[in-house]
């Protein structure tokens, strides 16, 4: 067979990119990077598969593949704008803001790196630095929606949320401003009209936003050509996966799993949190992961990617179960601990808060005895609420409707209940628990002793004190992510009432189902 040639890798990647199937598409570009280094276009394609890494959360391997260009980017303005983004994700403050520099030094007015830079110096809690970062780019007339974009994430602190609103409004008007730039910039605006207490156009502009993710708008890189996100037909499917492993993983199934002397061996060091996003998972992980023996690995796919080479994922069946042996099981669970450590750094414990870990909670107890599982609870209503206010960078399109994120929220609490039945009654082996929101929010010290005691840790005032640590913190704006445990997030659907409409009734049938006062 003839070796493929290079145009057929970008074509075939490029469409996979279209596709969604990212990871398909930098599995593709890699090949091509790996087999012609010399090419005119590797650096570029270098560059893209880096950000899609990004996207992905990949964010070691998009440094790496920046690393190892063998400096051919060092004067390339995107490649070290990606490497910055890729260390700010990564934890690496002082890298990010190195790479910055290198950035503004290539070009001085470049609005991206200006305002990412302006956002790690409020990390580094340099407040009125940063501040003054944006207002010196003003002052020498760059004109950016980026520049735009982040007064609204510094605003709240700085008092000036009147000034963002009226710049990001104005901006909006401008009809050359489309795709990722217009999604942004809209969720962004309807962040400032709720501190403005104008809830009704709060929600109009975060409808505005997810009408336009449904045209293909990513997070922060857009793929062009994308197809448009079947939000319905996603969560369908999802629904068929989730009520299969319910079946599945019954108390019989998973008593016939109980661990031996044999093994699988212990993997007590893994500390998971998983829940519907903007459940609290990452509150969680912040509390847990600022303790001295424990580091975080952020939303590693480890146990997904374990689940698909069980064959467990995406159609798990009891046969491909059975068929696992008890080295299979324990050579699994010592490559997630592996994975979680290599990427966190730590070789004690690891905290990973991938949303999706929940799916596979069962297979978890199959090959990680003594593993650690949180599963994230709050007021429906506010998760529903948060979700459609927030844009997610890649794999969330049911978020994009309303209605939708009910139909979510219901399927992963059903699953959710299951898991909590079944495991302490047919695997007790696996540690299982339940973090509530709302409770660590109004008692944290109390609720955070009793987290660190269940992961089966010492504890350690460090865990109350977890935003003295600046990171950057994704699923966070700047000013929140410094605040530690805050009360500001409770009930906030309460002003949207009348905006939910008929889903309100559902959400408050869920919320009766699962405890919350309606």
């Amino acid at each position: 067979m003839a070796p493929k040639k290079p145009q057929s890798y970008l074509a075939e990647a490029q469409a996979l990119e279209q596709s969604g199937d990212v990871a398909g598409a930098v599995k593709l570009y890699k090949s091509f990077i790996s087999k012609h280094r010399t090419h005119p276009n590797a650096l570029k394609v270098r560059i893209r598969t880096a950000q899609l890494c990004v996207m992905q959360g990949a964010h070691d391997e998009a440094i790496k593949l920046i690393e190892h260009s063998g400096g051919a980017g060092q004067n390339n303005l995107i490649m070290m704008y990606t490497l910055a983004q890729a260390c700010a994700y990564a934890g690496r403050l002082k890298d990010a803001h190195a790479a910055l520099e290198l950035t503004l030094k290539i070009d001085p007015d470049y609005p991206p790196a200006i305002a990412r830079l302006a956002t790690i110096m409020q990390y580094e809690g340099l407040k009125d630095e940063s501040l003054a970062v944006i207002d010196d780019a003003y002052a020498r007339g760059i004109d950016a929606w980026d520049i735009d974009h982040t007064l609204g994430e510094l605003a709240p602190r700085a008092g000036r949320v009147d000034e963002a609103a009226d710049r990001i409004q104005r901006r909006l008007t401008d009809s050359k401003i489309k795709g990722a730039a217009r999604i942004e910039l809209e969720y962004m605006f309807s962040s400032l009209l709720e501190r403005q207490k104008k809830h009704t156009e709060a929600w109009e502009s975060a409808a505005r936003a997810n009408a336009l993710k449904t045209e293909g708008g990513m997070g922060g890189y857009a793929i062009k050509g994308a197809k448009q996100l079947k939000t319905n037909t996603n969560i369908n499917k999802y629904k068929e996966r989730v009520l299969n492993t319910m079946e599945i993983f019954d108390v019989e199934t998973l008593k016939s799993l109980e661990p031996t002397d044999s093994g699988p061996d212990s993997r007590p060091q893994i500390l998971m949190i998983s829940g519907m996003p903007r459940s609290g998972t990452t509150l969680l992980e912040q509390i847990l992961s600022a303790h001295p023996q424990s580091e975080s690995a952020g939303e590693a796919p480890s146990l997904m990617k374990a689940a698909a080479d069980l064959k467990m994922r995406p159609n798990p069946s009891l046969q491909s179960l059975k068929k696992l042996s008890i080295m299979k099981r324990s050579k699994a669970g010592k490559q997630i601990l592996d994975e979680l450590q290599d990427l966190s750094k730590s070789t004690d414990y690891v905290v990973d808060k991938h949303p999706s870990n929940d799916e596979h909670i069962g297979l978890l107890a199959a090959i990680a005895p003594d593993a650690r599982m949180i599963i994230t609870r709050r007021d429906p209503r506010d998760i529903a609420l948060s979700c459609f206010f927030r844009n997610f960078a890649l794999g969330h399109g049911w978020t994009n409707s309303f209605e939708s994120i009910v139909d979510m929220l219901e399927i992963r609490l059903q699953m959710h209940d299951h898991w909590l039945k079944v495991i302490p009654e047919g695997a007790p082996w696996l540690k299982i628990c339940v973090g509530d929101y709302e409770e660590i929010v109004k008692d944290s010290e109390n609720q955070s002793r009793k987290l660190v005691e269940f992961a089966g840790l010492p504890w350690d005032d460090a865990c109350l004190n977890f935003s003295d640590r600046k990171r950057i913190v994704p699923t966070l704006q700047p000013h929140q992510a410094s605040q530690g445990v805050y009360s500001g997030s409770l009930a906030k659907w309460v002003p949207y009432a009348e905006c939910m409409g008929k889903s309100l009734d559902r959400l408050n049938a869920i919320c009766e189902r699962h405890g919350y006062p309606v």
